[in-house]
């Protein structure tokens, strides 16, 4: 054998399933359990006195394995299941009818139902071979449509929804409106929404995963490779320790001061038993200062906090007050890894980490992650206390 016939003969090799035996079992038990259901339903509803007549078709065993093993597929989806097979019925009835070479009326009506599959939005594979059953087996009949087709497609479905979700699988995938959804690649840094998008037009091929299960796909490859980098290093490595911190009936003079001796752009503000109850940030400040007066943004902060007599009682006065809470936090013994995306959204600088009992341990910030990220890529001789500011 030659070496490049050997190499063509490996490349022919299937690569393993990437889901563990737990997940196997449970697709291969709904899997059974729901053609042995729609089959004893199927059966006990079947017309005896009809003079020929199928009470059920193989081919619903390949859409059973698409229900409950690609649940998330685009082709194993409840409209792709229910209408794609009623259409096949009646593609494959109506072939048999019109055409009488047989040759001819299975040819017609493969092409037929992939046509109308891909105008209505209902790709089955399954489909096709009941249109091709009808066509092959001259079925004329057009009530093998509602039974057993449709029945049996919706009780499968039926059960496919029931099953899944018991086993802690969302079938079908729940569909948010456009301004609901929560992109999971819309932030600076990573992948948009809009570059899937272009990405997918320009790939042209059909995926046999939903649009939503890629991005998140790609989310857990982002995080994988972060904790390949970091190891898994926990927070407590590099956080801060034994932070200031503020109560939120401290005065807003207070806070400032603190902020100010210190050099920290950040302060959590903690409750008498010490959890987290909110954190107050120099952009805390900043909202709340009258920033259309032309004069420094230090002179604006400090008029705000300091403003005297009857004004002030217009204004705030404590932390409570003003502080953003609840506060994002993160635990001690949690992977660096997971905070990234939460860094990388641009919307969180400084992450408070608490303990077991949500009590305040430490502070990490986006720097200290981003010069620990660093010196693992390209260690230093010297390291340094991480700081908040």
């Amino acid at each position: 054998m030659t070496p490049a016939l050997r190499r063509w003969l490996q490349s022919l090799r299937p690569e393993a399933f990437s889901i563990d035996h737990r997940e196997k079992w449970r697709a291969l038990i709904g899997a059974t359990l729901g053609i042995m259901i729609t089959a004893g339903l199927s059966y006990q509803f079947n017309d005896y006195s009809a003079t020929h007549h199928y009470w059920l078709v193989a081919s619903l065993g390949a859409s059973a394995i698409l229900i409950f093993l690609l649940y998330s597929s685009p082709l194993a989806q409840p409209w792709s299941v229910v209408v794609g097979n009623t259409l096949g019925a009646a593609v494959g009835i109506t072939c048999a009818i019109l055409i009488p070479n047989p040759v001819l009326a299975l040819t017609a009506a493969e092409a037929a139902i992939i046509l109308l599959m891909f105008l209505l939005r209902c790709v089955h594979p399954p489909s096709t071979a009941i249109a091709l059953f009808a066509a092959l087996y001259g079925i004329k009949d057009y009530s093998f449509v509602l039974f057993p087709i449709l029945f049996d497609s919706c009780v499968l479905v039926g059960l496919g929804m029931i099953y899944n979700t018991l086993t802690g699988k969302r079938y079908p995938p729940l569909k948010l409106p456009a301004a609901a959804q929560s992109p999971v690649l819309d932030h600076p840094g990573r992948f948009s929404a809009e570059d899937l998008d272009t990405a997918l037009a320009r790939y042209n091929q059909a995926l046999n995963i939903s649009r939503e299960d890629l991005e998140h796909l790609l989310d857990y490859a982002e995080t994988a490779s972060f904790q390949r980098t970091l190891g898994t290093r926990a927070c407590s490595a590099i956080m801060s320790h034994d932070p200031i911190s503020i109560g939120p009936e401290a005065s807003l003079q207070a806070a400032w001061t603190l902020m100010r001796q210190h050099r920290i752009k950040a302060l959590p503000v903690i409750d008498a038993e010490h959890h987290v109850v909110g954190i107050i940030t120099v952009s805390d400040f900043m909202q709340q200062a009258n920033l259309d007066e032309p004069d420094t943004l230090g002179a604006r902060i400090k008029a705000f906090i300091r403003l005297p007599g009857k004004a002030a009682a217009s204004k705030p006065e404590r932390v409570g007050q003003i502080m953003t809470t609840p506060a994002v936090t993160a635990h001690a013994d949690q992977p660096m890894a997971a905070l990234i995306p939460l860094f990388g959204e641009g919307r969180h600088r400084h992450m408070p980490i608490v303990n077991e009992q949500g009590q305040l341990v430490g502070m990490l910030t986006q720097s200290d992650l981003l010069l620990d990220l660093y010196a693992s890529i390209r260690p230093t001789q010297a390291g340094s206390e991480p700081s908040y500011q």
